[in-house]
């Protein structure tokens, strides 16, 4: 387990960083519920139109409770980012067709939107699981999306992936299709690459077996010395930015040390990109600078 997991394990309930004068914590939804998430708390939840906005308030505090990320109090858990990969409908036609069904793993699922987007749109159940290092989104995820009766708990993991003895580490090798969402970058550059490591572990030797993401990165790879309230006073602590080159060459290594062959394509969000920054609030840039772009990646084993 890295420092930081351990770290944010034991964050006390007085601490600052849970405060929600914290800059971080948006006192207003402002424009992040966009027309298919509310499609999807309308149709797989059943919230009627008129409560979908105060539901999503009640939810963001319990939430908030179990860890106060900056994608909880900024609302970026209500954004579907798998539904937004240019390989989207690759992978909802692969688990709605093959038999049998693929095994889909969201790791860093949070609240687990990606995989309710997923069944949504038809996957089977039995085939989508999330993964987090906090148990606690598992149950603010069914309050979010009222589906406890219909998501067996068995399908959410509870796992570190610097971890080599959890439960998310005994099911290497068993994945066929591994979604990975904006928590790579979290992490210093040593750290990226022992994850990239251990997700390509997870994966199924087989051909086919995919790795698909999003994750921000940098125009130019570079270390990014985060500033509070993203640290504590006085302490430095760095971050790493991809380029899309240098993340294509992480998961190259990263699957050699697997004994994977792969094919690895990576390119830049330019029109979220655009999107984001119209109108942007400069509480949402504290994690990257003017260079900021995500990067939307695919590893496929060959």
């Amino acid at each position: 387990m890295s420092n930081d997991v351990e770290n944010w394990k034991k964050l006390s309930e007085g601490h600052s960083s849970r405060s929600t004068d914290s800059s971080w914590y948006h006192k207003s939804l402002g424009d992040k519920l966009k027309p298919s998430c509310r499609r999807l708390l309308e149709g797989w939840s059943g919230i009627a139109p008129d409560d979908v906005i105060p539901h999503i308030y009640r939810i963001r505090e319990e939430a908030w409770k179990v860890f106060p990320w900056p994608c909880i109090g900024e609302f970026w858990f209500l954004e579907q980012g798998l539904l937004r990969h240019p390989d989207y409908s690759r992978t909802l036609e692969r688990l709605t067709t093959t038999i049998p069904t693929p095994k889909f793993l969201d790791l860093g699922t949070c609240l687990g939107q990606d995989v309710r987007t997923l069944a949504y749109d038809g996957a089977p159940l039995s085939g989508l699981y999330g993964a987090d290092v906090f148990t606690g989104f598992r149950d603010a995820g069914y309050s979010l999306f009222r589906d406890g009766d219909r998501l067996d708990p068995s399908h959410f993991i509870t796992g570190d992936i610097f971890s080599d003895v959890d439960d998310l580490a005994k099911s290497r090798g068993t994945w066929h299709i591994i979604h990975i969402a904006m928590f790579l970058h979290i992490f210093a550059q040593p750290e990226q690459e022992a994850a990239s490591r251990n997700i390509m572990k997870l994966l199924k030797a087989a051909p086919g077996s995919t790795v698909i993401g999003t994750q921000t990165g940098s125009l130019t790879a570079e270390e990014f010395i985060l500033q509070p309230p993203f640290c504590n006073p006085g302490e430095h602590k760095t971050i790493y930015r991809h380029s899309k080159e240098s993340m294509k060459v992480m998961f190259e290594k990263a699957a050699d040390a697997a004994g994977l062959k792969v094919n690895v394509w990576a390119e830049y969000d330019e029109d979220g990109a655009r999107s984001r920054v119209k109108g942007r609030e400069e509480t949402e840039i504290l994690f990257a600078g003017p260079n900021e772009r995500r990067i939307l990646f695919k590893v496929e084993v060959i």
